[in-house]
């Protein structure tokens, strides 16, 4: 009985052990090919080495790794710090510190290509400082008091009065068309309870009740439960924009915003919002292999697997009996090491390995 329990407790360990040794390696193969240094501070490059981009988006992202391996023992403030150093130097203005959402670097230095922000980008940077908050107290950088402008920035710049949901961006709001375009990927439940938390603002439980029933109402149209990168908001509707009408043909699937759509959505506690997440989990439940996107009825966009889609769906099926095959199934992503050539996919697969464990 002594040595088998001797024997369970070093196989116990032994995963442990691997699992973190996973977790390490992965953040800092990510940070190395990824994270770029410049005077503004620290950088997530969604571009070349030759020619660096940076976006909103991908500060945020690093700035939620980063929080998560700093809470892990992985990383120190100072990586965090210059994360942010590099948002402050970004933001539109002293009063409204949204993020301006993608900059290059120029002959002058890095310059942004207009004064806009993107929603996503600035709803994940001001998650990662009130988490910042928590966990430097006593940081000279007042992460709180950031967290708590800029969500004052996102509720004065990117909130729909006639939706009663975010706008994609600044730019949106102000725009009587535009105003009513939704992209589900903002769509964050657990975010805007945390906001609610931090700022005892009801602004945020009311926002979170009304992109609940967005979701709802979204995923019952389908017998898939899919959700399109982007929709239209009607006064008593919702549908899936058409081809070519915000970004791309794939706009009214489910592509490459709504890939995180699974990842947004797992932490949250709401039996709606899990009634919404189950429904897709299902329809990838019954693939014989998931692949890079789908039509709202399931037919494949691609014939290749992706790194954006699997790592949301791993982390989402993670400790969901009903699912245990299709965690199961997506961890190949682990099978393939960060090179730096795929800037989304292997950012939203560092995401969810460092939640995961």
């Amino acid at each position: 009985m002594l040595i088998l329990v001797s024997y369970i407790g070093l196989v116990l360990f032994s995963i442990s052990t691997n699992k973190e040794a996973l977790q390490k390696d992965t953040y800092w193969d990510w940070y190395r090919n990824y994270v770029g240094q410049s005077t503004k501070g620290a950088y997530v490059n969604t571009g070349s080495k030759e020619k660096p981009i940076a976006l909103s988006e991908s500060q945020g992202y690093g700035m939620l790794i980063t929080l998560l391996a700093a809470q892990k023992g992985y990383a120190k403030e100072t990586q965090f710090m210059r994360l942010f150093y590099y948002y402050k130097s970004f933001q539109i203005s002293e009063e409204n510190t949204l993020m301006k959402w993608k900059q290059e670097k120029t002959d002058k230095g890095w310059e942004s290509v207009d004064d806009n922000n993107a929603t996503d980008g600035d709803l994940d940077i001001a998650y990662a400082l009130i988490q910042a908050e928590k966990l430097w107290p006593d940081s000279i950088e007042h992460y709180g008091d950031a967290a708590q402008k800029l969500l004052e920035s996102i509720k004065n710049n990117n909130y729909s009065e006639k939706t009663g949901l975010l706008t994609v961006g600044n730019w949106a709001t102000v725009d009587p068309k535009a105003e009513m375009l939704i992209r589900f990927s903002d769509i964050m439940p657990t975010y805007y309870k945390a906001f609610a938390d931090f700022t005892d603002d009801p602004f945020w439980t009311k926002l979170e009740i009304n992109a609940t029933k967005a979701l709802t109402q979204m995923s019952q149209e389908t017998s898939t439960g899919l959700l399109p990168d982007f929709a239209w908001v009607g006064e008593n509707s919702i549908a899936p924009v058409k081809p070519y009408e915000v970004a791309g043909k794939n706009d009214g699937d489910y592509a490459y915003n709504s890939a995180r759509v699974p990842l947004r959505l797992a932490d949250s506690d709401n039996p709606q919002v899990k009634a919404v997440l189950d429904k897709m989990l299902i329809f990838f439940d019954k693939q014989p292999v998931i692949y890079g996107g789908y039509t709202l009825k399931g037919k494949p966009l691609v014939k290749n697997q992706s790194n954006s889609f699997s790592a949301p769906l791993l982390y989402a099926a993670k400790g969901h009996g009903n699912f245990s095959n299709l965690y199961a199934s997506q961890r190949w992503i682990f099978d393939y090491s960060i090179v730096g050539k795929d800037y989304y996919g292997d950012t939203l697969k560092t995401l969810a390995l460092l939640k995961l464990y």
